[in-house]
């Protein structure tokens, strides 16, 4: 499209929308300045927030504002600040998408500022490995006053927060890098993490050398030592470190680290890369009889396919001992035959309804699209049995085969039912301008000896993810 009016046609613009700023698509009738060859770019902007340490907090915010007794802080929330930013505090509201409700004061200081700092190294080191971006700017670096802009890395006092140092970290003007769109895999995958190295200097080094090592739970099982090929203000992709683990009976924490050495053998930059690796999850005979009741190319035919699960098209209900819906019309005229079989001790489990109202086991559930587009996050802490033994951000940026990096996982949430129906995973619901409200992901209905669940989460395009693959095999009750 041409540039908006006003606009130079040798300048590149991009329009978005991060709660605060301006849309220039919008603004300026849908148009568009594409980057073209050999054209530069920058980013006005970017981050997260994350709140003001507590010290600050007992030190400027009224008392009102914070809890007072040990019950007020199990149930304070975000939502009691009231930012001086004409959006107010968004931890309170958005939190829904990148971690879990906390349960005291100190609980949500620490989680929101982790996250802000996980944020900020993920996309600090993705600008500097972009070689067309010549600036950026975070959002923003010190607060002018308490319950400000607490996207800000520090405080009104120049205290850091944790983001602070990520993001000092992330600007190292020669820097070695790691990344690697999936953070989980298997026993028996190879790992291959990318390593590259960004260099602000006008100039580039000769006869360097990157070192690396590979440890699994503080054991090392590989190293190696390869040239750097070091670019002048510029990145440059180095090559990939290969490797497997040895056999595991248990989830382990596998840590890759490289050194970036000179030619007097002086350490110039480190950084690590740390993954879960995951024992073996088969289902190598699945003995029970799986009926998918839906399209054949659908979610729940695929889900049983990457499963290596033989399921069966045919109506014949009665011998399902479990039964994947992706066609609710479908399921809903032969809804008494799915309770029944319920009741007899099969699993039926519902995926990805779509956004309306659904009669799922004699109560109304009702499905809204997620309001600020699909998300990277549900919560985990429910104490339900399906999801024992996972860990708090387990169910976060999961990588998509079909794309070959993270997308998001779940489009949209349910709400209603009676109070049989147990949460597994949860989320909210809401939008910019709306209240947000908690409402769930997964959920179990038990009837008689089976259950009746309801899963939103798109499990088939996610299956590499082990948490995700170990997740579904429990849900489908294998």
């Amino acid at each position: 499209n041409p540039p908006a009016p006003g606009f130079p046609d040798n300048h590149c613009y991009c329009g978005w929308y991060n709660g605060h700023g301006v849309d220039i698509g919008k603004l300026h009738k849908g148009y568009w300045q594409a980057v073209k060859p050999g054209w530069r770019y920058g980013c006005g902007e970017f981050g997260a927030e994350g709140l003001d340490p507590v010290e600050t907090m007992r030190k400027y915010y009224p008392a009102s504002w914070l809890p007072q007794t040990p019950e007020e802080d199990v149930e304070w929330t975000p939502d009691r600040i009231m930012s001086e930013n004409y959006r107010g505090c968004q931890t309170g509201r958005f939190y829904y998408m990148w971690f879990a409700g906390q349960k005291s004061l100190a609980e949500w200081v620490s989680a929101s500022q982790s996250h802000q700092a996980w944020a900020t190294r993920l996309m600090t080191e993705a600008f500097r490995r972009n070689t067309g971006m010549t600036s950026f700017a975070i959002h923003l670096f010190i607060d002018a006053f308490p319950a400000g802009w607490m996207k800000t890395i520090m405080d009104v006092d120049r205290n850091p927060k944790p983001a602070y140092f990520a993001y000092r970290e992330a600007l190292t003007p020669l820097m070695v890098n790691l990344r690697s769109d999936r953070q989980t895999f298997f026993v028996g995958e190879e790992i291959a993490p990318e390593v590259w190295i960004c260099n602000d200097y006008a100039h580039a080094g000769e006869n360097h050398i990157l070192q690396y090592n590979v440890e699994l739970d503080n054991k090392p099982i590989q190293s190696g030592r390869f040239a750097a090929v070091i670019p002048a203000c510029s990145a440059k992709f180095q090559g990939y470190i290969r490797f497997k683990v040895p056999e595991i009976s248990k989830r382990s924490e596998c840590s890759v680290r490289i050194g970036l050495v000179d030619d007097k053998g002086v350490l110039l930059h480190d950084t690590s890369l740390t993954m879960d690796i995951f024992p073996d999850c088969a289902v190598p005979s699945c003995k029970r009889h799986v009926l998918v009741l839906g399209k054949e190319n659908g979610p729940a035919a695929e889900l049983a396919e990457k499963l290596g699960i033989p399921a069966v098209f045919t109506d014949n209900i009665q011998e399902a001992e479990t039964i994947i819906v992706d066609d609710p019309a479908k399921a809903a005229g032969v809804m008494d035959l799915l309770v029944e079989r319920a009741e007899s001790g099969a699993t039926v489990v519902f995926l990805e309804l779509p956004p309306g109202r659904h009669m799922i086991a004699g109560t109304e559930l009702t499905v809204r699209k997620c309001g600020m587009g699909p998300v990277h996050f549900v919560s985990c802490r429910t104490g339900h049995r399906l999801v024992e033994g996972f860990k708090t951000n387990d169910f976060r940026f999961w990588y998509d085969e079909r794309h070959d990096c993270v997308t998001p996982f779940m489009s949209s949430t349910f709400s209603g039912g009676d109070e049989k129906w147990q949460p597994i995973l949860t989320s909210g619901n809401g939008d910019w301008k709306a209240d947000w409200n908690a409402e769930t992901a997964v959920a179990e209905k038990k009837i008689g000896n089976g259950f009746i669940r309801v899963c939103q989460l798109e499990l088939a395009a996610h299956i590499r993810n082990p948490v995700c693959r170990i997740f579904a095999v429990r849900l489908l009750g294998l």
